[in-house]
């Protein structure tokens, strides 16, 4: 029975298969295509399918079409959407069937596949252009006067193409028979035999494949206002649970991780959950790779394993800026739909006149436009408040706040708007490397940081607090001067040191 069906199988594949080329200029493949992320696929005549992009966390990826380099096509997709793209030389129509990871490597699958070239020629006695048809997926059905002999000769040629496998198949299908025969009259001389053997002797049961599986791991990158979030899934689709999950994550110098390690206690057969990692950036532009790995227990081979995770490209933009003169009101209509990241200070040890002079100055220097600053100081208190604007050569749109408060001692509050993710993480981090640099203000991130949409997108909702606890150096309680070891009044109030 298994033979019969395969030989249809077989019969019905061949018929298809020399049908298809009868249609002509187009090829439609009815079995899914995989591509890989980087992967481009020829369609002839300098047209190309390519693959830049395929995140499997949000089930998207991007698409281009370009002809001889030249980008015709380019936009995102998720899973189930219908690519459709036409011009005068080019038809191309599929389905984005599913979106996935093998091997550490993301996947795009693509069915419904339909391609489709015009074919043109132009009369050789007036001009020698003409056009190639001659692909891997098209054929040329140009006009023949011997269209009829042209056609039986195919049909013939077609007949004994088919006549060929089936006559080959039954044959084999023949040989099949009686060597089945042969050994079943053998087996039915040895029956008694067997049968005493068998008695005397233990009968092994034959090995149970436990039919598990490697735990699959799914990454992504997320840039969320002056944070980059990296998230990890872990799902067990064994029949057996794993458990003792560690994952961990190695980052370059140029970032602060908090926690590097995150834990699973345990995965049933079928289940899958996600860890977070809050990663900052310390103010470096460029991409830095981030690598992990992950152990677990399985408790079907009943010893632990360990995996290292594909590694992840993290871009940190910082960027051009040219300055923009801008006025208030206008400066709140653009920052009301852009996204926000903010930083508030604890006590500082600086005069809050003098902070805020450094902070506007070092903001100027970055080329952001000042709008004029609101400054309010008497003897108590003294505060300020500064608005810049400016925009990066690319045309995206940038802005910061700086307020101080205070006055021998201060507090600082700035935030920074920016209209992208990724740029917003650069811009943001930047400005506190320049402030840090300047005040020899030792920063100290806590799992804190305000970054959001005013547009009606509220991402989170934490608080930064930097100081410079622990820098080692002593000050005078009553005017913040600094003082030496060893010295027992103030060099510059007078005021009797502890």
């Amino acid at each position: 029975m298994k033979s019969k069906h395969i030989r249809h199988s077989l019969i019905f594949f061949l018929i298809i298969s020399f049908l298809i080329p009868t249609a002509a200029g187009s090829s439609v493949e009815e079995y899914d295509i995989p591509l890989m992320e980087g992967e481009f696929a020829d369609l002839g005549y300098g047209y190309y399918l390519n693959v830049p992009e395929v995140d499997t966390y949000s089930e998207t990826t991007r698409l281009t079409i370009t002809y001889y380099g030249t980008v015709l096509s380019d936009d995102y997709y998720i899973v189930g959407d219908d690519f459709y793209y036409e011009d005068n030389a080019l038809l191309l129509e599929f389905r984005i069937r599913d979106i996935y990871t093998v091997d550490y490597t993301d996947y795009v699958l693509l069915s419904d596949v339909y391609l489709y070239t015009y074919d043109y020629s132009t009369d050789t006695r007036t001009t020698a252009e003409t056009r190639d048809t001659s692909t891997d997926y098209y054929y040329d059905d140009t006009y023949s006067d011997s269209s009829d002999e042209d056609a039986f000769l195919g049909l013939l040629t077609l007949v004994i193409i088919i006549l060929i496998p089936i006559f080959i198949i039954r044959k084999a299908g023949k040989k099949r028979k009686q060597k089945k025969a042969a050994k079943a009259a053998g087996q039915a001389g040895s029956f008694t035999a067997a049968q005493q053997t068998s008695s005397a002797s233990p009968k092994k049961q034959a090995p149970v494949s436990s039919g598990t599986k490697d735990v699959v791991i799914k990454s992504a990158v997320q840039y969320k206002g002056a944070s980059i979030l990296y998230k990890i899934k872990v799902e067990n689709p064994s029949q057996e649970p794993v458990g003792d999950i560690r994952v961990t994550l190695f980052v370059p110098d140029v970032f602060r991780l908090k926690e590097g390690d995150k834990t699973i206690s345990m995965l049933q057969p079928g289940e899958g959950k996600t860890v977070t990692f809050h990663i900052r950036p310390t103010g470096e532009c460029g991409n830095c790779i981030i690598s992990g790995s992950i152990r677990y227990y399985d408790y079907s081979k009943k010893k632990h394993i360990q995996l290292d995770l594909s590694d992840k490209m993290v871009d940190i933009v910082c960027p051009v800026l040219r300055t923009v003169e801008t006025d208030e009101y206008t400066w709140r209509e653009d920052v009301s739909d852009m996204l926000i990241a903010e930083e508030d200070t604890r006590d500082l040890d600086i005069p809050a006149e003098n902070l805020f002079d450094m902070s506007t100055r070092i903001l100027k220097d970055m080329n952001l436009y000042m709008i004029p600053a609101e400054v309010t100081s008497t003897q108590q208190l003294f505060t300020g408040v500064a608005r810049f604007y400016a925009e990066g050569v690319s045309g995206l749109r940038y802005a910061a706040y700086v307020e101080v408060v205070g006055k021998r001692k201060s507090r600082l509050i700035i935030k920074a708007w920016a209209e992208k993710e990724e740029a917003l993480t650069g811009f943001y981090h930047k400005i506190l490397e320049e402030i840090e640099k300047r005040t020899d203000v030792k920063l100290f991130v806590d799992d804190s940081v305000t970054n959001y949409n005013i547009n009606n997108t509220t991402i989170s909702d934490s608080v930064i607090q930097r100081s410079n606890i622990g820098n080692g150096k002593n000050r005078c309680p009553n005017c913040g001067h600094e003082t030496k070891a060893g010295e027992k009044f103030c060099m510059n109030c007078g005021e009797k040191l502890e």
